[in-house]
């Protein structure tokens, strides 16, 4: 959550600063944590935890907003469908040998669709990137106290050049 929350994507990268915006944030580092447990034997029980974590903490939330049994369970499959999809969409940017694949992904799912500065979506790619590259560096047993990168190694601005050329 903690990676989620840099106040740079709101104020500097253009992700909506609301509930759908910072949902979308915590989908995007939750789904690469994930992503990054499932592949390695020691990690796939923890993936399955974090997974539950992030679901139950849904619910919750959705409790908390006011959602009666009757539209909890249909928003609450809407939310874990989206999560499980937007995972999947992200890894497999990442490991696309099309540059601008992960931009795609973001400006989808992180921005709506909608017409965002480029700038801000290279950054924020650049940012996923440095995020799962943190993510693959760490052991199990690191990622299993909870010490995400809650960085990248470089740091992220909307007047970072870098992959500036992608168009979403």
């Amino acid at each position: 959550m903690r990676a989620s929350r840099q106040q740079v994507f709101y104020a500097e990268l253009g992700v909506a600063d609301s509930v759908e915006g910072r949902l979308e944030m915590l989908m995007l580092h939750v789904g690469l944590a994930v992503h990054r447990l499932s592949r390695d034997d020691a990690g796939r029980e923890m993936a399955r935890q974090l997974s539950e974590l992030f679901i139950d903490d849904m619910e919750r939330s959705m409790r908390e907003i006011g959602y009666d049994d009757s539209g909890l369970k249909r928003r609450l499959k809407k939310v874990v469908g989206a999560f499980y999809g937007r995972a999947e969409a992200t890894a497999a940017a990442l490991a696309s040998e099309r540059p601008e694949a992960l931009a795609e992904v973001l400006v989808r799912n992180v921005y709506g669709g909608a017409t965002v500065d480029p700038a801000f979506v290279a950054s924020l790619a650049a940012h996923v990137r440095g995020f799962a590259k943190g993510l693959a560096d760490a052991s199990v047993s690191e990622l299993a106290t909870g010490d995400l990168p809650s960085s990248v190694p470089c740091p992220i601005s909307a007047d970072d050049p870098a992959l500036s050329d992608i168009k979403p």
